[in-house]
C-alpha cells in the first residue's frame, strides 16, 4: 500500500469505486490506493510522516498513535441507510397516527404485494 501512494491517481475521482464483479477477488488492497489516498492523512490532519518509517516501529510513532486514535473514534454512517429510514418514519407519521389504522395499513400492503409480486403494468392488468 505504501508504494501504491506513489501510483498517480485521477484527478477527478468517482465518488465510488465502479469494479466488475467478475475481477473482484482479483484485487488487492493496494489496488485502490494511489497518490489521491493522501487526501485522508490531510483531511482527518493526521501526520503521514510515518509512512516513511518502517513498519515495525509505527507503533511507537507518536503521529501514528495520534492517527490511529483519530480514525478509531469516527463514527461509522451509512446516511443513505439512516435518510431511508428517517424518510420511511417522517411518512408513516403523514399517513395516520392511529396505530390499529397503521397495522391494517401494513396488511393491506402484505396481501397486495402477494397478489402483485411486481410492479409491471402487465402484472397490475391481469
Amino acid at each position: 500500500m505504501i508504494k501504491a501512494l506513489n501510483n498517480e491517481g485521477l484527478e477527478f475521482c468517482a465518488k465510488r469505486i465502479n469494479v466488475d464483479v467478475k475481477h473482484i477477488l482479483e484485487k488487492n488492497i493496494e489496488d485502490f490506493v494511489s497518490s489521491n489516498s493522501m487526501r485522508f492523512f490531510q483531511i482527518l490532519g493526521i501526520s503521514s510522516e510515518f509512512l516513511d518509517k518502517n513498519v515495525e516501529t509505527w507503533q511507537d510513532d507518536e503521529g501514528y498513535q495520534r492517527g490511529k486514535q483519530i480514525v478509531q473514534s469516527m463514527r461509522v454512517v451509512n446516511d443513505i441507510a439512516e435518510r431511508g429510514v428517517a424518510l420511511m418514519e417522517e411518512y408513516n407519521k403523514l399517513i395516520t397516527t392511529n396505530e390499529e389504522q397503521k397495522q391494517y395499513l401494513l396488511l393491506v400492503v402484505k396481501e397486495f404485494r402477494k397478489k402483485y409480486p411486481d410492479a409491471k403494468k402487465s402484472t397490475l392488468l391481469k
